[in-house]
């Protein structure tokens, strides 16, 4: 990984995330979006695939299609429901940028490290959930967007990338996966 403390990625044990802000469009603090949980649960990407059931075979084989994904969404929980929330569904166009400050330690020094995660998403609204009135409470409303691209860096290398409307790129670990079928097509 780069950066300024350059350790071989063995080294180091994933631990927890420090704080996280939201931004909306780019990382200006005029564009950070205020209200949103503590938590927020990222997409899972599951591979389409189809089911081969061949004869001379010991049996069923889900086999995925590389580069190719279902629909995958993710939900944006706030406290309760804001302008900053309603102009985010509002816009399509402009990105969810996630930048986290993401703790690692290091198994040859015992020494914990900090490093930069950044996660964009681009996607279309789906869903706009106003939660709920509760007295002295939360509302936790939240917007749910349908994700066309998705991008994660970790100390300024990009970790995971997938692009649904382009088709390339498709990264993962800092390998285009994508890179031999754009070959051939």
């Amino acid at each position: 990984m780069a950066g300024t403390n350059t350790m071989p990625v063995t080294n180091l044990i994933p631990d927890k995330i420090g704080r996280y802000n939201a931004y909306v469009g780019d990382t200006d603090v005029a564009n950070k979006l205020i209200g949103i949980t503590a938590e927020m649960t990222l997409p899972t990407f599951t591979y389409m695939s189809e089911e081969l059931n061949l004869s001379g075979t010991g049996g069923k084989i889900d086999s995925p299609a590389d580069g190719q994904l279902e629909s995958a969404q993710i939900d944006i929980p706030f406290t309760n429901i804001s302008e900053q929330a309603l102009a985010l569904a509002a816009n399509d166009d402009k990105a969810l940028i996630l930048r986290a400050e993401q703790e690692f330690m290091d198994r040859t020094t015992y020494a914990k490290v900090k490093k930069p995660r950044v996660i964009t998403i681009r996607g279309l609204t789906k869903e706009i959930n106003f939660g709920s009135l509760k007295k002295a409470g939360f509302g936790n409303p939240s917007i749910k967007k349908e994700i066309l691209y998705y991008k994660e860096v970790v100390d300024g290398v990009t970790v995971f990338e997938i692009d649904k409307l382009n088709g390339s790129p498709f990264i993962i670990n800092g390998v285009n996966k994508a890179a031999e079928t754009d070959s051939m097509i």
